[in-house]
């Protein structure tokens, strides 16, 4: 996975579990990072970058949850 779309999808999954003051925090640097990728890549709209971000966001949230767990069960 590239690292901007990596870094943009952890952002998000910070803004999505945040609440109240800290939500608008990570919000904030959300919302920094997608600026940053619009400047090296001034040829996309924030709007399509934002709605790609969430697509992605989703699919690596399923991927989270089919992970098995990290110690095996006892046999």
């Amino acid at each position: 996975m590239n690292r901007e779309l990596e870094a943009l999808i952890l952002a998000f999954e910070a803004v999505s579990a945040s609440r109240d003051l800290a939500a608008e925090e990570k919000l904030n640097d959300f919302e920094a990072k997608i600026d940053a990728v619009l400047l090296l890549h001034p040829a996309i709209s924030r709007d399509v970058l934002r709605k790609s971000v969430i697509k992605a966001h989703r699919k690596w949230a399923l991927q989270q949850d089919k992970k098995p767990p990290a110690i095996p069960p006892k046999a």
